[in-house]
């Protein structure tokens, strides 16, 4: 029966029941001889307390919330796309692949094509000249070669000792190439830090697949909440109404004499306590619904609140198969991100190692430079006057520091940054499979609780059914009969919050395997739940 429509099938006496606080005062009747048979006293009258609850969730309007009453039952496939689509923190997260490729680009800004370009004239004075200068230089990946090349004009006079400034009319071309033989030849800076910032943009992902799982188990937890709070409404509704429609069967023995009055009394006392338990249940769905809009939006991104009426029974739990334990730790052994994480770093490591073994080397560098004057008015004398200079320098420098401490310290910070990586590997690797093994036991010991929880609630359903018959025959009272009630409600409860925890465990286990999410189609089959009422 609709909580709605509950009160319209019982019609209220004339006088208004007593406050909950209050004793309950019963009629005085005055003792009576005992050859005189006086008739039953009349039931006083009372008001039946307005079995009502509030509307489930309809009173839950809250400005910016959207709800979301499509008839079709939500999934948790629907709920899941919606956190890879609309999840602001998984949004956040995903930003790291534009932070990876910003440094990506920042690095290649070592290899960046220098431009130099400078003018003088100095004028009046002893020596009026005019001089310019253009030039270019580019670092390569390859080889750690840099070429430079360029284009400078020098005019006017110029003393002696700056003969060297001056060109020929068309100017004078140079250009060169920087070799390194030993240091800087296999690895530099440059190349380092661009070797390691393109594993940046890698090792974006594993974060990125860390969260996305997170989130996603989250969000299915709170799915399996919602769905169990839909459930445990639907058990505080059957137990009210229970009390309701024995109410209706009361007050005509309480009319007919048959009862004495107080047994109806304290009927009324349950369905004042059981509309309680509807509004609390009703304040757990909604609490539910809350929880489940920060992973349910809607197309905008907005959240949005799922009404009951996309609530579907939380399905039966089903048996765990030997293998599955198996194909889950291999799952998670091959595909969590933690070890994509560690061997990415690791590799960083590695670049950074390669460098500092670099450093250790001597810098020999080798250059070759030439240069040449062009255009008319070149003279062909020799000399600092000359001005058809062409000239081929070929240079070699070596450089490096005696003790080398700095490259060696360097060395031996990255070689036990190195071990510690392998042991994290390690650790990774056991607490995984120790995450796996707590969830697949978790997933068994749900099972075996919830079949206990069954048959429990079986039973219970049993000697409730058997009580209320034995009330009907007038073999029972009301206290006996809200007991069974109450033990019936309890284990309808407690034999929902196993369903729910069972599913939950499920998605944990998903989670821990990287199997979790919109297109998975789950670890178990979900069986068809049966009238559990």
């Amino acid at each position: 029966m609709p909580a709605s429509s509950r009160g319209q099938d019982l019609a209220p006496l004339p006088s208004p029941l007593p406050a909950a606080s209050a004793p309950v005062a019963l009629p005085q009747v005055a003792p009576v001889p005992e050859e005189v048979v006086a008739p039953p006293p009349g039931p006083p009258s009372i008001d039946i307390v307005d079995p009502t609850p509030l509307p489930a969730s309809a009173s839950l309007q809250i400005p910016g919330l959207a709800l979301d009453e499509r008839p079709e039952p939500l999934t948790l496939a629907e709920v899941l796309q919606s956190v890879l689509t609309h999840y602001p923190l998984l949004q956040a997260v995903e930003r790291e692949r534009g932070i990876a490729a910003g440094r990506y680009t920042t690095a290649m800004g070592a290899f960046d094509t220098n431009v130099n370009m400078a003018g003088n004239a100095l004028a009046p004075g002893t020596y009026e000249n005019y001089r310019s200068d253009f030039g270019l230089s580019q670092q390569f990946m390859t080889g750690g070669m840099t070429a430079f090349g360029g284009f400078r004009t020098g005019f006017g006079d110029f003393p002696t000792y700056n003969l060297g400034q001056k060109t020929a009319a068309a100017g004078e071309w140079r250009g060169g190439l920087t070799i390194p033989l030993a240091k800087n030849r296999d690895i530099d800076r440059a190349r380092a830090t661009r070797a390691q910032a393109e594993l940046d943009i890698a090792l974006a992902e594993p974060v990125i697949e860390r969260s996305r799982l997170d989130y996603m188990r989250a969000a299915a937890r709170s799915y399996w909440a919602w769905q169990g709070s839909g459930e445990r409404y639907s058990a505080s509704e059957r137990i009210l109404q229970y009390a309701i429609d024995r109410d209706e069967q009361l007050e005509l023995k309480v009319r007919a004499g048959a009862v004495a009055n107080i047994e109806r009394i304290d009927n009324q006392q349950n369905i004042a306590l059981r509309n309680g338990l509807v509004v609390q249940a009703d304040r757990g769905v909604q609490q539910a619904a809350i929880d489940l809009s920060l992973y349910h939006r809607d197309a905008g991104g907005r959240p949005l609140l799922a009404r009951r009426v996309r609530m579907r029974p939380v399905p039966l739990p089903v048996r765990p198969s030997t293998d599955l334990y198996q194909q889950a730790l291999s799952r998670a052994l091959a595909a969590r991100p933690e070890f994509q994480r560690l061997s990415i770093q690791r590799e960083k490591l590695l670049v950074e190692r390669k460098f500092a073994a670099n450093q250790t080397l001597p810098a020999i560098d080798g250059q070759i430079l030439g240069n040449q004057d062009a255009g008319y008015g070149k003279s062909p004398l020799s000399g600092p006057e000359g001005l058809d200079r062409q000239v081929l320098q070929a240079s070699l420098v070596f450089q490096m520091p005696a003790q080398r401490r700095d490259a060696r310290g360097k060395l031996q910070t990255l070689e036990s940054q190195l071990m510690q990586i392998d042991r994290q590997l390690t650790w990774a690797q056991d607490q995984i499979r120790a995450e796996v093994q707590d969830a697949f036991s978790l997933l068994e010991r749900a099972f075996e609780f919830h079949r206990q929880a069954r048959q429990r609630l079986d039973l219970a359903r049993l000697v409730a059914d058997a009580e209320r018959e034995q009330l009907r025959l007038g073999r029972s009272d009301v206290l006996r009969v809200t007991l069974r009630e109450q033990a019936k409600f309890e284990a309808d409860v407690l034999e929902v919050t196993a369903r729910q925890e069972f599913w939950r465990a499920e998605s944990d286990l998903r989670a821990a395997d990287t199997s979790l999410g919109p297109e998975s189609p789950g670890l178990l089959p979900a069986a068809v739940l049966p009238d559990l009422r």
